[in-house]
């Protein structure tokens, strides 16, 4: 076998990971024609605390930072909208769209690759010293830990507990006699540096387990349905209570974590370390993003883990459910089939080609043309109740959460009212703009809407025109230009007709 063998190896499985349909979602982040505002975009909204959003707020969030960018003088299309965006990047791979277990609403999430990927230019823009001496002294203290504790020999082990005794006790009389000095302010940022560099890939590893638990349920699946003869081993292990998917290595290697992170007293010391570690004064000497993200770290861990957690649950019950329904014996059958029809579909290949007429018409089944959001799956595992339904009291109606409630959906035409009769009592009469200036727009242009629906069906237009302004809910100051209508006389109360309970726009704030 020639010598260059494992280079054409090595060639073939980069160019796997490079380019064509098996490229790596992080590779291909980075080869975008506009990458700079896929990593602005989505480090900035995705890649921070917050990891998971509504589909409905991402759009928003980013149709504003596309309308600055483009005031900023870059070229992004005047039609290319978030939503076209969003579904290019998640063609990608490099958006994750599902809906969290126990919501209703689908949301975005990176993918593990483009989150790599976002840490590695995180990394480049600000470089952390591999060669330190704290991270040469962790490893070789982690390294002689392991050593010992792995030793077969009981005389070795007790050695090296014993050596490490004295060195405690050794230290404890240094400190006892004042002879210790606390550690450098230099060497005690340079290990603060070191954990936090640790403790920023596990949010990303968290991601990668998620996604390790998607291709494992569907690997599982895949070899029920695909087993030979009535039983197989997978099939076997369910119908015997074992959930595959917790006892896997990476679940075994989650649930490990995740019940340390959950247990109260080690939590609760790790907050005081954390609290402690950032009041020491070499913790000044670290950037404030680094103080930020070490202070909400353990909070983010929780909400990450809590979500892998019950995507682990999902998982497992739903195969459980594919199993006891025996809905994996109809997926078996279609399976035989296909396979049958490829294997006949081969055998007549060998005497016509596969443009050859056939002499005969088939009618294809087909479906209306509707938009995807506009499908519902059914699901027959939601018939099944896999909890027990708790009963809860009837509770108080609260006035406020319903007239949130409404605003949020419809113009708060009372509030303008009482808007425009404050305004006319001070001034007598009283132009948009007035009103605007004593009471500023609370629901942004729909508030704006109401007045110029009040002011077209009470006021006078007069001569010329005024600019308004008004600020959007992300705190953004627009401006228009609007025709000058004058309110001279009381404005009656909002009555039932379209005008008066008119429904809020779409796009509030552009």
């Amino acid at each position: 076998m020639p010598r260059s063998s494992g280079v054409v190896a090595a060639a073939l499985s980069a160019s796997r990971l490079l380019a064509g349909p098996e490229a790596d979602a992080g590779l291909r982040l980075l080869r975008l024609d506009q990458a700079a505002i896929a990593v602005a975009v989505l480090g900035s909204h995705l890649g921070g605390q917050r990891r998971r959003m509504s589909v409905a707020d991402l759009h928003e969030l980013i149709d504003e930072d596309l309308l600055c960018l483009r005031e900023a003088g870059m070229d992004l299309g005047e039609r290319t909208t978030a939503r076209t965006y969003c579904d290019r990047w998640r063609a990608e791979g490099i958006l994750v769209r599902s809906t969290a277990p126990g919501e209703r609403e689908e949301s975005y999430e990176l993918s593990a690759p483009a989150e790599a990927a976002l840490r590695y230019l995180a990394q480049v823009e600000r470089p952390r010293p591999a060669a330190t001496h704290s991270r040469l002294a962790s490893i070789a203290s982690q390294l002689d830990r392991l050593v010992r504790d792995s030793d077969p020999s009981t005389e070795r082990r007790l050695a090296g507990l014993r050596a490490e005794r004295d060195a405690i006790d050794a230290q404890i009389a240094r400190v006892e006699t004042d002879q210790a000095e606390p550690l450098d302010p230099h060497d005690g940022a340079e290990r603060l540096k070191e954990i936090i560099a640790l403790a920023e890939q596990i949010p990303g590893d968290l991601a990668r387990v998620r996604s390790e638990m998607t291709d494992l349920n569907r690997s599982l699946r895949e070899r029920i349905v695909e087993a030979p003869g009535s039983r197989g081993e997978v099939l076997d292990d369910v119908f015997r209570g074992v959930d595959r998917i917790e006892s896997s290595e990476a679940g075994r290697s989650f649930l490990g974590f995740f019940e340390l992170l959950q247990d109260p007293e080690s939590s609760a010391l790790l907050d005081d370390h954390i609290d402690e570690a950032l009041s020491r004064g070499f913790a000044e000497m670290l950037d404030e993003a680094d103080r930020r993200f070490l202070r909400d770290w353990r909070s983010t861990l929780v909400t990450e883990a809590g979500g892998v957690r019950q995507t682990m649950t999902g998982f497992s019950r739903s195969l459980r459910a594919f199993v006891a329904s025996r809905a994996f014996e109809e997926h078996r059958r279609l399976s035989d089939e296909l396979s049958r029809a490829c294997a006949l579909a081969g055998r007549a290949a060998e005497r016509a080609a596969p443009i050859a007429p056939m002499g005969m018409s088939l009618e294809l089944t087909g479906l209306p043309l509707a938009s995807v959001g506009s499908w519902r799956l059914n699901n027959p595992a939601d018939a099944e109740v896999a909890e027990d339904i708790v009963t809860h009291s009837a509770s108080g109606l609260d006035l406020d959460s319903m007239r949130q409630a409404v605003r949020a959906s419809e113009i708060d035409m009372i509030e303008l009212a009482e808007a425009v009769a404050d305004s006319m009592a001070r001034r007598g009469a009283a132009t948009l703009g007035d009103i605007l200036a004593d009471h500023p727009a609370t629901q942004g242009l729909a508030s704006v809407i109401g007045l110029l629906l009040i002011g077209r069906r009470a006021g006078a237009l007069a001569c010329g025109e005024e600019e308004i302004s008004w600020s959007t809910a992300g705190g953004e100051e627009r401006r228009a230009t609007i025709p000058r209508l004058v309110l001279t006389a009381p404005v009656a109360g909002p009555s039932t007709d379209s005008a008066a309970l008119a429904p809020r726009p779409e796009g509030d704030d552009e």
